[in-house]
Order: structure tokens, then C-alpha cells, then sequence
């Protein structure tokens, strides 16, 4: 076979070869005109461009139909294989596309919010609407595992991915709290906490990719209002953040919704930032937006109503304020 003949036989489409099949299984041209709904010149023009990539005639027209040519009979069996095959794969789609939806769904969330997300989810009523679900922490590879399916959807600041994912912003962080070991010199401020006054303690942040893994708000305040921060460090998980607050003296921004967990853990004081203080810190433009994140449509293996109920969950537990 030359490389010419190689690259007609590319160019074909699948429906030519079809049209070779049903040809050569009835001999007629108007029976395979029905028996694939399409017009009469349709099948013409596929009969010719067959012949024109094969360089044969294919079938003789004779009284009683279409009699294949020897070139034809030694096409016959590779061509209904390669069809076989080809209606194996649309009816996989179609299974895929009639699948379902699971009664178990997997979110990646951003580290600030998952124990009060999984809490909220927990204390739903709506959680047998939901079925199971499992949250997993989002990381660095989250955006790729939910456009390989590995991942339902996810919670994050940003979706760092090569691919191309459906991004929506569900809601923002309009109100924090501040937290630090229950010994703290900090609490034995009678007056209201500034974020003055927080700069003149070791900060701690845990980290959120897209918000404040590269500089933190309260660094920028700082830098535009000329204060000296005492220092400040980065964590990537709770429980980290934790330790450090035991035992380095820092202070850390945490949002409201996770007030109620955090102030439960032992040694640790938690108690509300003033909201004229968190419009200082964030103002307009660096307040962190929530995005729901996910696959493309025709790929999302739950419900509308199950992602209006996540949805849901999450721009209540965002409006919501601390015990």
C-alpha cells in the first residue's frame, strides 16, 4: 500500500464505509439509502469517492443489483470489522451518557473551609437528597483529576489546569476571625483588635492556590501602610496550622464558618474581627472568591439538583456567623 493510497483511505469518513457494507450485504444502492436514512445522491457520492480512494470499480451494476468486484470482496471482512467496532464505541457513549447519577459524589475543597463544609454537610437536611459524599482536601493536582473523572468537582480559589474546566464563583469571604494559643498576649487587649496592632505578632497563614500562596493580604496591608509585620509563616494543612499556633506564639486569619470547630480545639481562643478591620484587610479587589469547579457538562456524573444543593450549602455556610 503507497503512502498516497494510506492517506485517501484516512480522509474517509465512517459513513462511507458503512455504506460499502450495506451495499455489499443487500446489493442495492436505494436499500442502503433506507436502511441508513439518507438520500439516494448521498450514497452516490460515497460510492464514488470509495471507488476513487480504492482506484476499482467495487460493484458492477448487473440486473439483478450491484455485484461486488473482486477488490470488494477482499474489503469486505476489514470494513465490518472496522464498523463492529466503531458502533461498539457510539454504544459505550451512549451507556456512558444514560448512566445514572451516583449516590456518591467526591469534591475537592479548599483546606480553610472543609471541616465546616463537612460539618454543614453532615447537619444537612438534605444529606439522604445527597447521598454520600467525600471531601478530600484540594491540591496542586485536583483540576487535572477533575477532568480525568477522578474528582466530581471542586472548591478552590483558583484552578491551575492545562485543561479546559467550567469555573463558577459561588460566593466570597466577608467575614474572618482571629485565632491564637487561649495564653496569647494578644487577648489581654481590652479594646477592639486593629490589624495594627495583629502586625506586631508572628502571622500565620494557611495557604489557599490562588489567593494568598504567593502574598498575603495582610502583607499587602502592611506594605501600603508603611507597618513592619513581626514575621510570618505559611502552612498547607490544618493540622499544622494548629501546632503552630500551640507552640510559636502566632496569630492566624481563619473564616467565620470555621469559627465553631476551631474555637472547640484545645488551647486555642478564637474570637471575631471587627468588620471594618476586614474591609481595611480585603476591601474590593483582594477578598478570596470561592469557585465551584468542574468537568464540562457532558461529562458531570451527578444531578442538577445535587450540585444546586452543594451550591446551596456552601453560600450559607459562607453567610453564616460564628456561635
Amino acid at each position: 500500500m503507497t503512502s498516497q493510497t494510506l492517506k485517501k483511505i484516512s480522509e474517509l469518513d465512517v459513513f462511507c464505509l458503512m455504506v460499502f457494507k450495506v451495499i455489499f450485504q443487500t446489493g442495492h444502492a436505494n436499500v442502503a439509502a433506507k436502511q441508513l436514512n439518507v438520500s439516494a445522491p448521498k450514497i452516490s457520492r460515497c460510492l464514488n469517492m470509495l471507488r476513487a480512494t480504492f482506484d476499482d470499480e467495487l460493484f458492477y451494476r448487473r440486473q439483478l443489483g450491484l455485484k461486488p468486484t473482486p477488490m470488494a470482496e477482499f474489503l469486505y471482512e476489514p470494513v465490518c470489522q472496522f464498523c463492529d467496532a466503531v458502533l461498539k464505541i457510539e454504544q459505550s457513549v451512549a451507556d456512558q451518557s444514560c448512566e445514572p447519577s451516583r449516590d456518591s459524589l467526591k469534591v475537592a475543597v479548599i483546606p480553610s473551609i472543609l471541616a465546616s463544609l463537612s460539618l454543614a454537610f453532615s447537619q444537612s437536611e438534605h444529606q439522604q437528597l445527597m447521598g454520600r459524599l467525600q471531601f478530600v482536601a484540594w491540591d496542586c493536582e485536583s483540576a487535572d483529576l477533575i477532568h480525568n473523572g477522578e474528582l466530581d468537582m471542586g472548591i478552590a480559589f483558583a484552578a491551575d489546569s492545562e485543561h479546559a474546566l467550567s469555573i463558577e464563583s459561588v460566593g466570597g469571604l466577608s467575614r474572618l476571625c482571629v485565632a491564637a494559643q487561649e495564653g496569647h498576649a494578644v487577648w489581654e487587649v481590652s479594646s477592639q483588635l486593629t490589624l495594627e496592632f495583629i502586625c506586631q505578632y508572628p502571622f500565620l497563614c494557611l495557604n489557599g492556590k490562588g489567593f494568598n500562596d504567593k502574598i498575603d493580604p495582610l502583607e499587602v496591608f502592611a506594605r501600603q501602610a508603611g507597618i513592619p509585620l513581626d514575621g510570618i509563616d505559611r502552612v498547607s494543612c490544618r493540622d499544622e496550622w494548629y501546632s503552630h499556633l500551640l507552640t510559636m506564639g502566632s496569630l492566624s486569619f481563619l473564616p467565620y464558618s470555621e469559627a465553631q470547630i476551631c474555637s472547640a480545639l484545645p488551647g486555642i481562643k478564637v474570637i471575631p474581627l471587627p468588620s471594618e478591620q476586614v474591609q481595611r484587610l480585603h476591601g474590593d479587589s483582594m477578598s478570596p472568591q470561592y469557585l465551584l469547579i468542574e468537568n464540562a457538562l457532558e461529562y458531570r456524573r451527578y444531578s442538577i439538583e445535587q450540585r444546586e444543593l452543594i451550591i446551596q450549602l456552601l453560600k450559607q455556610l459562607l453567610a453564616s456567623h460564628p456561635e
